[in-house]
């Protein structure tokens, strides 16, 4: 296996040609991750729809392997826009407001980044590098 790929496993939830349904919990990568508790809801796994030229059937467990880059860029994306809204906001809105008006609008500036990366992870959350590597 490549040392770039950080592994997971799922159960295959639903089969429909060569597009499956895993889920999978947190576990594996996850365990040693400080950020875990951001990307699954403790008591929901998650699910992802996968292409994949393997034969497999429900409830079969699969090994998946999501990219170490993609996970980077999710992670900059969640955690990093808001921080750069938050600054911005302060520093543009303290060239015309007293400090504490300035506080608020970059405040006001992080919550519209979360919105931001909200539509975001909309348009582009499908193309996060997820394969099904095989069938444990």
């Amino acid at each position: 296996m490549n040392a770039e790929i950080i592994e997971d496993s799922g159960i295959v939830t639903k089969v429909e040609g060569n597009c499956v349904t895993v889920e999978i919990k947190p576990g594996g990568g996850c365990k040693s991750c400080t950020m875990r508790g951001f990307c699954f809801k403790e008591s929901e796994p998650t699910k992802f729809e996968i292409i994949t030229d393997l034969p497999l059937q429900v409830n079969d467990r699969v090994q998946l392997d999501i990219s170490p880059v993609g996970r980077t860029l999710v992670s900059l994306l969640v955690f990093g826009v808001p921080i750069i809204f938050l600054f911005l906001g302060f520093i543009i809105a303290s060239l015309w407001f007293i400090e504490f008006v300035s506080i608020l609008i970059g405040f006001v500036a992080m919550g519209l980044s979360f919105r931001i990366v909200r539509l975001i992870d909309k348009k582009y959350g499908k193309r996060l590098k997820i394969s099904v590597a095989r069938k444990l």
